[in-house]
């Protein structure tokens, strides 16, 4: 089901492991016959939307990490993601792992419902079911993490991913990942510049991957973000996108860290 890697990250795949065990055969129907009825999503592509600017940002909603412990202790998804809209955001991610990142999927839907932005859920997908809960909920776009899956499961679950009418950004943080990733044809791809084995962070990281990849892919950094020289190195690494989670979360107002953090460079 997924690539064991020695590390927490199988921990939080074991978890994964027993949520989709739950997931009742009726309840994954019911899931299916709810996205055949759905309507075909008519707003912006989440794609298109992280390219428009340079870069373009990616503003994360996320309350925990096994890292970082608890980031922000009282989040109201909503009041977050309009702040975000409001002051220069491209998209929004959502961290919905409930175990280790105290997140939630409902997150995505309350979202939607009060912004225009698309929305990426970021979580530990390794199943099709999960596939298709994300297009229940809303998200216009999922993670994919190649560090956790064998190409031939990263290549069905991305395929599925387009199928339903999402899209994906397909998570690096090594050469052999981004093989994969360019294998299976990923055209968004989001270098991490965390080890998510040590959970050490290398901004290094970004640069030396990006150069080996082909222009008309969008790129996206991903981790150690905190700062507008941050920024700006990232942007001269040619990202086309930055993902930032734990510096806007960490402030009191993350929609007002946004803008003072793009102020001038967009």
């Amino acid at each position: 089901m997924y690539s064991k890697t020695g590390t927490i990250l199988d921990t939080i795949c074991e978890k994964k492991l027993e949520e989709i065990a739950a997931i009742s055969p009726k309840h994954f129907h019911l899931w299916k016959e709810t996205v055949g009825s759905m309507p075909k999503n008519k707003g912006l592509k989440f794609s298109v939307s992280i390219a428009q600017k340079k870069p373009g940002i990616i503003a994360e909603i996320k309350k925990a990490s096994p890292s970082e412990g608890i980031i922000k202790q009282d989040i109201d998804p909503t009041l977050i993601a309009r702040s975000y809209e409001k002051n220069g955001a491209s998209a929004i991610s959502v961290v919905t792992d409930k175990s280790f990142f105290q997140g939630e999927v409902n997150w995505i839907t309350e979202i939607k419902n009060v912004s225009i932005l698309p929305v990426i859920r970021k979580d530990f997908i390794i199943d099709e079911k999960q596939v298709w809960e994300s297009k229940v909920i809303g998200a216009d776009a999922m993670l994919l993490i190649a560090g956790i899956l064998e190409e031939s499961k990263l290549k069905d679950l991305y395929q599925l991913c387009y199928e339903l009418g999402m899209e994906s950004l397909v998570e690096v943080h090594t050469m052999q990942e981004l093989e994969k990733a360019m294998n299976i044809g990923a055209e968004i791809i989001g270098i991490n510049n965390r080890n998510l084995k040590s959970f050490g962070v290398d901004n290094s990281t970004f640069s030396s991957i990006a150069e080996h990849i082909p222009d008309e892919k969008i790129v996206v950094a991903e981790s150690g973000i905190h700062s507008r020289e941050d920024l700006l190195f990232m942007k001269s690494a040619n990202a086309d996108a930055v993902l930032i989670g734990t510096h806007f979360m960490r402030a009191s107002d993350p929609g007002k860290a946004l803008l003072e953090l793009i102020s001038g460079i967009q």
